[in-house]
């Protein structure tokens, strides 16, 4: 059985290591997401509207974050630049897991505050939602996560002396290959829910609700981490790209499509440039 065949969307995107679940696993956790889903859409407004494109588009920038990450790791190991591995690998695993918590319909939104949510909350929060498919697989999930943080942790404050190698010789090494493994299981995962959601969007919506872009702010004005020449807003920041992006979604008077489908060309290539 095909993970279409599941979702009943066929959106192109590639599924790998989703397989590591049983089919029977798979199809319940299915199942369970296609009832929230059904309990959000059935109950279509504005906000919901809202809430629903910028998750996704997060969810989609936090994978392509993850994948310029990877590849940074593997040019910092080709070039010897070891001391940034611990940054790299725990910022992919962390990314992946926002994906995740974005594109779950059983996780509430809370006006932004998923957004804003410690590394410690989505840690906890993923580890819960792989449980729910497979206890097994949530207990790795949580392990290598939890590693990867602490790894990284040691090497923000402490900066043993002996460098990476003598840490890792005695401990858990975190390799790139699991954490490739991990993050694509993520990032799959988050797929697979936004392909659920799309089909309960069409199943169940039927009125065009239309929105403006400045409704998307949160998409694309990032308040409180840097200062602005803006005398207006002077605790935020902008980014047209992200304006543009969501906007289209505005100009095409869309619902929210899964996340395969909300990666547009031109993003993808701006996340390319970044990796060079």
């Amino acid at each position: 059985m095909e993970i279409s065949d599941i979702t009943k969307l066929e959106s192109g995107a590639e599924y790998l290591e989703i397989n590591c679940l049983s089919q029977s696993q798979i199809i319940k956790y299915a199942e369970r997401q296609r009832r929230f889903s059904a309990g959000i859409t059935k109950n279509w407004d504005k906000e919901s509207k809202v809430e629903w494109l910028i998750r996704n588009y997060l969810s989609l920038k936090m994978i392509l974050s993850s994948t310029l990450l990877l590849n940074s790791v593997e040019y910092a190991i080709k070039s010897n630049l070891r001391v940034v591995e611990p940054y790299l690998l725990y910022y992919s695993l962390l990314n992946t897991s926002r994906a995740l918590l974005f594109a779950d319909p059983s996780i509430e939104w809370k006006e932004g505050d998923l957004i804003k949510q410690s590394h410690k909350k989505v840690i906890t929060k993923t580890f819960e939602m792989i449980r729910i498919i497979s206890p097994k697989e949530g207990e790795k999930v949580k392990f290598i996560l939890e590693e990867a943080k602490g790894l990284r942790e040691l090497f923000s404050y402490r900066f043993p002396a002996n460098g990476i190698p003598g840490i890792t010789s005695q401990s858990s090494e975190i390799e790139l290959e699991e954490t490739i493994r991990t993050c694509r299981l993520l990032s799959e995962l988050a797929q697979f829910n936004s392909e659920i959601f799309q089909k309960s969007c069409e199943k169940n919506i039927s009125q065009v609700i239309d929105i403006s872009n400045f409704d998307l702010n949160e998409g694309f004005v990032y308040q409180k981490y840097m200062k602005s020449y803006d005398e207006g807003d002077p605790n935020s920041v902008f980014d047209s790209e992200d304006y543009y992006r969501l906007g289209y979604f505005v100009r095409k008077k869309l619902n929210p499509v899964n996340i395969y489908w909300t990666a547009r060309e031109g993003l993808v290539k701006i996340f390319l440039v970044l990796g060079l």
